[in-house]
């Protein structure tokens, strides 16, 4: 253990004189402790019904389906199919054919076509 500082020597001098006396040990203050822990009553344990275990798993079970319903997508129309198919088509002949070096992209790049 260190020693203190010689500057609190006038505290540590001052602390040993006011020192209260310390009070005399009972000798059955170890029973006297034991019969009060004894005395006092045990706070009742909690018993969980069927339904309070049941009420989470089931609000689980609801939020679980709802959410995995939100991110399934609806399924397209006949007329939405047939719009896409359409698109799709017209692009993909836009794409194969030589009509891409016409578009309004290739006047504005500075490519060579030698």
């Amino acid at each position: 253990m260190t020693q203190p500082p010689d500057d609190d020597s006038h505290l540590i001098n001052f602390l040993c004189q006011h020192r209260p006396e310390v009070p005399p040990v009972s000798p059955d203050l170890e029973q006297q402790i034991l019969q009060q822990v004894k005395a006092c009553p045990l706070p009742p344990l909690r018993h969980y019904s069927r339904l309070s275990l049941v009420l989470p798993v089931a609000a689980g079970l609801v939020a679980a389906i709802v959410g995995y319903r939100a991110f399934i997508p609806a399924q397209p129309s006949p007329a939405e199919l047939a719009t896409l198919e359409t698109f799709i088509e017209s692009n993909w002949q836009g794409t194969v054919s030589n009509q891409h070096l016409e578009s309004d992209v290739w006047h504005f790049t500075d490519l060579d076509t030698e």
